[in-house]
């Protein structure tokens, strides 16, 4: 393989595995921004073609998934302008107010959820397993208390005190990041 066929493969590869994390999140930033999943999805894969053909513009080492909703709030702005004829469309500055907002949600969301992966860590082995257990598709409490030979009850009880602890431990570890 050549040297320049090596490091386009590389550059897709990268390409892919970056795309691959952050398609979630841009999507829920263009359905905050347009409130139709159809819209949304038609916008994402606009944004995709975009992601590629702007991508030797990206500075690696910086947030891939913020240049994503970057490069998706200037297509949401073009599916609008494609769709203006439609009563429903939003103005221009309620447009980048509900982008600023869908920003800091998705912000949070991703703050929430590494605090909440440091909290599941800090869990004792078996809470942990009873917690991770329930949250597996298809998983009921009741299964879960079967599958462990425990009651329903009980395990309901074990579970709300896990979810309090970690909710706690999650509001305690963001509340001393904001203070950093």
């Amino acid at each position: 393989m050549s040297r320049s066929n090596q490091e386009g493969s590389e550059k897709a590869e990268l390409f892919a595995r970056l795309l691959g994390g952050c398609q979630r999140k841009v999507f829920l930033y263009a359905l905050g921004l347009l409130h139709h999943a159809a819209d949304a999805e038609e916008v994402l894969q606009e944004t995709n073609v975009v992601l590629w053909h702007k991508f030797d513009d990206y500075t690696p080492g910086t947030s891939f998934d913020n240049w994503a909703c970057r490069i998706a709030y200037f297509e949401v702005l073009k599916f609008r302008e494609k769709a203006a004829r439609d009563r429903r469309v939003f103005g221009t500055p309620l447009v980048e107010a509900l982008a600023a907002e869908a920003e800091s949600i998705l912000d949070q969301a991703d703050q929430r959820r590494e605090a909440l992966e440091g909290c599941l860590a800090k869990l004792r082995r078996d809470d942990k397993a009873l917690v991770l257990s329930r949250y597996q598709p298809g998983a009921t409490t009741r299964t879960v208390a079967e599958s462990m030979g425990r009651s329903v009850q009980g395990t309901r009880k074990s579970l709300h005190r896990i979810r309090t602890a970690l909710l706690e431990c999650i509001e305690r570890t963001i509340a001393a990041e904001d203070r950093q």
